[in-house]
């Protein structure tokens, strides 16, 4: 990126991008600190990928693995996000790069071959997979699917640490349903019920939850996006996957 481009953005928050510069040239430290970032966020979309292409249980988590130690060494894909812009696009094009070696070579490295082993929990992938098998059939729909509902679990938890921190946890775990967007929440009058509160006060309680929703997901969005320009149209494509269109 031009120097006139990086001062431009100089205000924009630090992105994803950063973890993926830190963990092909960083220090030991900072390469294996930005892995575990980058690793406990995106390995379970990842895994789905490959597990719908076709790959077993086990294929899949020694090619995830693989995925991650691709990630420290090809300096050559890292220009291409200058390109793609978008980290999900990126993350695919190099699946689609590893899935291509690896049939191109009849194998991968396996654990233990002289790749660092990066941890997540495969037991859990995979049962999670399992209850996911009847949903999207194509991989990259599901890696699609997969990121954006984590990318939405990930910024309730954010929330919840802070109304947790603010000693209102028990209001958020009431609340949480107004915040699920695959299920319809209770009533208004229900909830007021639980909290004690009018119905109107509840409403601004719903209303404020939902304005602080918005600021932390716009805040994550902008974290895996090269510029703030590219915001407004990954809301829009977060909002088509979980719409289903």
């Amino acid at each position: 990126m031009p120097a006139a481009e990086a001062s431009r953005y100089s205000d924009f928050p630090s992105t994803h991008w950063t973890l993926v510069r830190a963990v092909q040239g960083g220090n030991a430290e900072e390469a294996a600190q930005a892995m575990e970032q980058l690793c406990k966020g995106y390995w379970y979309p990842i895994y789905a990928f490959l597990r719908r292409s076709g790959h077993a249980a086990h294929d899949a988590e020694d090619l995830t693995q693989a995925f991650f130690h691709r990630l420290m060494t090809e300096d050559a894909l890292l220009s291409a996000q200058q390109e793609a812009g978008k980290l999900r696009s990126w993350f695919i094009g190099v699946l689609k790069h590893l899935l291509s070696d690896h049939f191109r070579h009849l194998g991968t490295q396996k654990r233990g071959g002289g790749v660092p082993h990066v941890s997540f929990d495969e037991m859990a992938a995979e049962e999670r997979y399992t209850h996911e098998m009847q949903t999207e059939s194509d991989p990259e729909a599901l890696f699609t699917q997969v990121w954006a509902q984590d990318l939405l679990a990930g910024v309730r938890e954010k929330l919840r640490e802070a109304y947790e921190a603010a000693g209102r946890r028990e209001i958020f775990d009431l609340l949480l349903p107004y915040l699920m967007w695959d299920r319809e929440p209770p009533s208004c009058r229900e909830i007021a019920e639980k909290i004690g509160s009018s119905e109107v006060a509840t409403r601004i309680l719903i209303h404020r939850l939902r304005v602080k929703f918005r600021t932390l997901l716009k805040d994550e969005v902008a974290r895996t996006v090269l510029t703030p320009e590219d915001i407004p149209g990954e809301l829009a494509w977060l909002q088509s996957v979980l719409a289903g269109k």
